[in-house]
């Protein structure tokens, strides 16, 4: 029995699932819904039945090499760009508020906003580090975040978080599905915010977000899972830079 069409996909959420390859090219066409992604001349279809169709011929051009690169299987963990795209065209457009609400929770727990008061060198390099992104966010994006100290939760100010839902807002659905999977990469919103305005690369809010543990694994030593497990951090930071890059073509 033939592969339905769709079926990679369909079960693209289940765990572990991994279908086989059944088609020869992948390639992208220009339609009503925007630049569509085909294989072998057929529409691809999201997990929830919908043409994956990007906004720009930059986008396409990118999920399409995705699908050619497929080996034997298809491996969605190998197909960042592919992934982003199935949350923006499946997830984006009807949850507004319900991700609204999850950047203000965010704003709450922001990892820039929590400081480490010791060790002496560990508190000298998140200041250097962290510093002036805070700064850059209220210079140029209006957002004041406040950091915090305290073991006592201390929430943001209400116009810092308005400001930011209404920036998440006004972004557009394919933008916001990037700043969605970049927010809880980093641990930070504010992290995001500045690699999807291309003040950060990739590499750069890879490195902020994970000052604490570089400095505990030159502290105490690094280990094998530790270090795949920041390679991995690194590769999906690049492929969201990717992605807003070409966003922006």
């Amino acid at each position: 029995m033939n592969e339905p069409k769709d079926k990679p996909a369909k079960d693209a959420d289940k765990i572990g699932f991994r279908p086989k390859r059944f088609w020869k090219e992948a390639a992208f066409a220009r339609t009503p819904e925007g630049f569509a992604v085909t294989l072998d001349g057929r529409p691809a279809k999201t997990p929830a039945g919908k043409t994956l169709a990007l906004p720009n011929f930059a986008l396409a051009a990118k999920v399409a090499a995705e699908w050619n690169a497929v080996g034997e299987v298809v491996e969605f963990n190998d197909m960042p760009l592919t992934r982003l795209s199935y949350a923006a065209i499946d997830r984006m457009g009807d949850t507004l508020e319900e991700t609204l609400s999850e950047v203000s929770r965010y704003a709450e727990t922001d990892l820039l906003c929590y400081p480490a008061d010791y060790p002496a060198e560990l508190t000298a390099r998140e200041a250097s580090g962290w510093n002036p992104i805070l700064d850059w966010a209220h210079s140029e994006l209006g957002l004041r975040f406040e950091q915090n100290l305290s073991i006592v939760h201390k929430p943001q100010p209400e116009t810092t978080v308005a400001a930011l839902k209404e920036l998440v807002a006004q972004a557009g659905t394919y933008e916001r599905a990037g700043i969605m999977a970049a927010t809880p990469l980093f641990g930070s919103v504010i992290l995001a915010l500045a690699l999807f305005k291309g003040h950060l690369t990739g590499n750069e809010a890879h490195s902020l977000s994970r000052i604490g543990e570089a400095f505990q694994a030159e502290t105490w030593g690094d280990d094998a899972e530790a270090s795949t497990r920041a390679d991995n951090h690194r590769a999906q930071a690049q492929s969201l830079e990717d992605w807003f890059k070409a966003l922006k073509v």
